[in-house]
């Protein structure tokens, strides 16, 4: 796989690649907890920042694979259902 070289996004890349090829979508909290177990905590604990995250994640991927884009736009949303891109 190829690589953003930020390893938050690249796991979110491999998460939502996983998790698209299931049709399943996880919440911000739910990618949180994986982050936190994972090592990989961002500065803020509200889903603002873990919103960032994600759109920066999506934002990076565009550049370099854009299945892995798209994956990321369609696996993780907010409480409400809504997108980080939105």
């Amino acid at each position: 796989m190829k690589t953003t070289h930020n390893q938050a996004y690249d796991f979110m890349g491999k998460l939502a690649v996983a998790l698209q090829s299931q049709n399943i979508q996880i919440s911000f909290d739910s990618l949180k907890a994986i982050l936190k177990e994972k090592g990989m905590p961002y500065s803020e604990d509200s889903n603002l920042g873990i919103g960032r995250s994600v759109s920066s994640a999506y934002k990076a991927w565009e550049k370099i694979d854009n299945s892995v884009h798209h994956a990321i736009a369609v696996s993780f949303t907010s409480r409400d259902g809504s997108h980080a891109w939105e």
